[in-house]
C-alpha cells in the first residue's frame, strides 16, 4: 500500500479502538539514536527518513515534527502526503499535545514500547482531560512485509581494549546506586549494555550494539540478549564475570518475577511503560513509590561512568585518529587532483573515503551516514545521498562540506571539514559580495571551533556554560546554529552519547576523559552551509586552592583549510592555533603516508 492508504489503515485502527489521534515517535524499544527497520514506523507512514520527528496521525489530520536539523529534507519528503510540518522551536509551532487539543481529540493511543515512563506521564498530563492509552505494537496487522528484526554475532571487547573489567564496572555502578539492601538496576540503553558487558554487536546499522536489557542486582549482572548470536569467546568471558545469561525475550517475565520487596531502579526516561508496567507487576499499587529509586547520577549511572574513558580507552581513540586521519589525506589528495575533470559527485566523495579507509585492517564501518554535501545542499545539516543517481556533482566553484566518522576496535571517529574548492565563485552572479560573506562564515565557524578547543574550565563546569564559546564570534553578524556545538562520542560504541555541550541547562557536567565533538555551524539556506569539527577530550589543567581546572586536547588529525579564511578576523591567539594544528597534524601523519601524499600535505599545511 502507498503512504496515503497506509495512514488510512492507521486511521481504521483507531475507529476500531474507540480512539481519536495515535502517536508515532522515532525510537525503538531501547531509546537509542539509530533504529531497526523494524521499528520505523514513523518513515514508513510519512516518506520522513531523518533522525529525529514524531508524527501524530488524527481520523482526520496528521502532522510531523522535526527539529532544525531536518527543516528543508522533511519538507520535501512529505510532500503530496497530507502531512502538515511542524517546525521545533520556531516561534509560532505548537507542541504536540496543543495540536492535539486544537482537533478536539477524547482519547489518544501510544505504543507503549516506545514511550518512556516519564514522557508517557508527562505527555498525559499535557492531554488531559483526552486520556492517554499505552497499548501494544499497533502496527503489526497493519504493516504489510514489515522489515524483521535482525540479529547478529555477539562478540567479546578484550580487557586489553576496554580497560576493565565487567566485574569492576559492575562494582562501579552499584556504589553510585548507593542502595542498601536487595535492589534490581534496570538498564534499557544497549550502548550502555554493551559497555557494561564489554560485548559489540550489528544489530543496529552504524551502532556496534546487540538488542539487549540488563538487570543488575545485589550480587549479580543478568544480560538478556539473543543468546545464538554470542560468540563462544563472549560467553566464556561473560560467564568468568559471573554474568547470568538469558533469552532477550525473557526480559518481561523476569520483570514481573522480581520480588516485590525488592528496590527497582532505573531511570524513568530510559525504561519503557510496557516494561514499568511489567516491573511494578507484583507491587501493590499503594507501595510503587516505595519500591521505585529514579537512578540518582543525573544521565544515569552506567552514562556517567562510560562517558568518562580510561586511559587504555583514550589510547585507542589516538589511534582511531590516526588511522582516520591518513585517509582523510587520501581523499583531500584526490579531491585536489581530480576536481578539475568534472567527474567528481558525492556520492563518489562518499565512497572513496570509506575505500581509503578500509585499506586500514582494523577498519570495520562508518559511524554514522556520511554527510557529503556541495553548496545548498549543505544548508541541509544532515543531508546525504544514498545513490550516484541523486547525488551533487561537484563542480570548483563554492563549499563541500563532509562530515564522517568511523568504527574501529579501539574508538570511533567524527569529524567535518569545508573545503573551498575555488577563488571564484562563478556559480552566481554576486561573486565578489556572496563570496566574501562566504568567507567571513567560514571564519566566524573556525573562530568559534578554536574558542571552544582553547578554553580553559574549572570543575564543575556545565556544558551549557561553555556552549557560548562556540556561538559567540557569530552572534554580532546575527547568525547561529541551532543544533548542538558538541555531543559525546562513544568508545567503538555509537559516535552519539552524553553529555553535550548546547544552548540548554543540563545536570551533566563536562569531567576529565571525556571525549567530546566541538562543531559549530552557519547554514545559508539555498545557498551554502559551513561546519567545522573536531574531537576533544577533557584533561587536567591545574590544581590550586582555588580548585581543579580542566583544559581540552584536540584529538582529530585532518588538515583545516586555509583558503577561505578571513585573516583580519581571528585573533592572533587563533590564527596561531590554527598554524600550529595544521602542523602537528602533518608531523603526526607524515610517518604513515607516501613521499607524495606528505608532500602533498605539507604544502596544504605549511605557510
Amino acid at each position: 500500500m502507498d503512504r496515503r492508504q497506509a495512514i488510512e489503515a492507521v486511521r481504521a485502527m483507531l475507529a476500531d479502538n474507540g480512539a481519536d489521534a495515535i502517536i508515532i515517535p522515532s525510537n525503538d524499544c531501547h531509546f537509542g539514536e539509530y533504529v531497526p527497520d523494524y521499528f520505523k514506523v514513523r518513515g514508513w507512514l510519512s516518506g520522513f527518513d531523518g533522525s529525529a520527528g514524531t508524527l501524530v496521525v488524527t481520523s482526520s489530520e496528521a502532522a510531523l515534527w522535526t527539529d532544525s536539523r531536518y527543516f528543508i529534507q522533511a519538507a520535501r519528503q512529505i510532500e503530496g502526503t497530507g502531512i502538515a510540518l511542524m517546525k521545533l522551536k520556531v516561534a509560532g509551532t505548537p507542541s504536540v499535545a496543543q495540536w492535539l487539543h486544537s482537533q478536539n481529540v477524547a482519547k489518544v493511543l501510544v505504543d507503549g514500547d516506545l514511550f518512556s515512563r516519564q514522557e508517557f506521564v508527562s505527555l498525559a498530563r499535557e492531554l488531559a482531560p483526552a486520556a492517554l492509552q499505552a497499548v501494544d505494537d499497533p502496527f503489526r496487522k497493519i504493516w504489510e512485509g514489515r522489515p524483521a528484526l535482525v540479529c547478529k554475532p555477539i562478540v567479546n571487547m578484550p580487557e586489553s581494549i576496554s580497560g576493565r573489567s565487567v566485574a569492576d564496572k559492575c562494582a562501579a555502578v552499584a556504589g553510585k546506586l548507593a542502595c542498601n539492601g536487595r535492589f534490581a538496576c534496570i538498564i534499557s540503553a544497549c550502548d550502555e549494555i554493551m559497555w557494561l558487558c564489554n560485548l559489540r554487536g550489528d544489530d543496529i546499522e552504524y551502532n556496534p550494539v546487540a538488542l539487549s536489557y540488563c538487570v543488575l542486582t545485589e550480587d549479580r549482572l543478568h544480560l538478556f540478549c539473543h543468546l545464538d548470536c554470542l560468540t563462544a569467546q563472549a560467553r566464556t568471558y561473560l560467564e568468568s564475570q559471573k554474568v547470568e545469561l538469558h533469552e532477550y525475550g525473557a526480559f518481561r517475565d523476569f520483570l514481573r518475577g522480581i520480588d516485590p520487596s525488592v528496590t527497582r531502579i532505573c531511570q524513568s526516561s530510559s525504561i519503557n511503560v510496557n516494561n514499568w508496567s511489567a516491573a511494578f507487576a507484583s507491587v501493590p499499587e499503594a507501595e510503587v513509590e516505595g519500591r521505585f529509586k529514579e537512578d540518582p547520577t543525573p544521565g544515569g549511572s552506567v552514562a556517567w561512568l562510560r562517558s568518562r574513558k580510561n586511559s587504555v580507552e583514550l589510547a585507542g581513540f589516538r589511534n582511531a585518529f590516526i588511522n582516520d586521519g591518513i585517509a582523510w589525506v587520501k581523499l583531500l589528495k584526490f579531491i585536489d587532483e581530480n576536481l578539475p575533470s568534472g567527474k567528481l559527485n558525492e556520492y563518489l566523495i562518499a565512497e572513496k573515503l570509506k575505500e581509503f579507509r578500509s585499506e586500514c585492517p582494523d577498519y570495520l564501518g562508518e559511524s554514522f551516514e556520511p554527510i557529503v554535501a556541495w553548496n545548498a545542499n549543505a544548508a541541509s545539516a544532515h543531508y546525504s545521498v544514498t545513490c550516484e543517481a541523486d547525488a551533487a556533482k561537484i563542480n570548483p566553484y563554492g563549499f563541500l562540506l563532509m562530515d564522517t566518522g568511523a568504527h574501529y576496535p579501539y574508538g570511533t571517529t567524527d569529524t567535518t571539514r569545508t573545503l573551498m574548492l575555488s577563488e571564484r565563485n562563478d556559480f552566481t552572479g554576486r561573486s565578489d559580495r556572496l563570496l566574501q560573506q562566504m568567507r567571513d562564515d567560514y571564519t566566524l565557524v573556525l573562530k568559534g571551533m578554536i574558542d571552544l578547543a582553547t578554553a580553559v574550565f574549572p570543575s564543575g563546569t556545565r556544558g551549557s556554560q561553555l556552549d557560548i564559546l562556540a556561538r559567540g564570534p557569530m552572534y554580532p553578524t546575527g547568525k547561529m546554529y541551532y543544533h548542538g556545538t558538541s555531543h559525546g562520542i562513544g568508545h567503538h560504541l555509537c559516535v552519539h552519547e552524553a553529555p553535550q555541550i548546547r544552548m540548554e541547562e543540563s545536570p551533566l557536567v563536562i569531567d576529565e576523559g571525556m571525549v567530546l565533538s566541538d562543531e559549530p555551524a552557519i547554514y545559508i539556506e539555498g545557498q551554502y552551509g559551513i561546519r567545522t569539527e573536531n574531537v576533544i577530550t577533557v584533561v587536567p589543567f591545574a590544581e590550586n586552592s582555588y580548585g581543579k581546572f580542566f583544559k581540552f586536547d584536540t584529538m582529530t588529525l585532518v588538515p583545516i583549510d586555509i583558503r577561505p579564511v578571513n585573516f583580519k578576523l581571528l585573533t592572533h591567539k587563533e590564527e596561531q592555533w590554527l598554524y600550529t594544528y595544521n602542523e602537528h597534524v602533518y608531523e603526526t601523519l607524515k610517518p604513515f603516508l607516501t613521499k607524495q601524499e606528505a608532500l602533498w600535505l605539507w604544502r596544504k599545511t605549511t605557510v
